[in-house]
């Protein structure tokens, strides 16, 4: 029954981390100069921009990709410009 513990908290672990990783991109912070949108790596920076792309145009605006910083899987973020 112990040999059992570490593969289930394995397994935990591999599902939690899988459906972090499959969340759906989101914006984190906008204004009418700028958007900051989180995305999964199975998401790719190209969902990213639309939702960007929508959220400027708000502001009647593009979106511009500014930069990106990866933390991991899960913890990617796209830095647009609003033009």
């Amino acid at each position: 029954m112990i040999r059992h513990v570490p593969f289930r908290l394995c397994f935990v672990v591999l599902l939690l981390s899988a459906v972090a990783a499959c969340s759906a991109p989101a914006v984190v912070e906008s204004s009418a100069t700028a958007v900051t949108v989180r995305y999964g790596s199975l998401d790719g920076i190209e969902e990213a921009t639309q939702l960007a792309q929508k959220t400027c145009a708000v502001h009647r605006k593009t979106a511009r990709l500014r930069d990106t910083a990866n933390f991991g899987l899960s913890e990617r973020y796209g830095h647009f410009d609003c033009i």
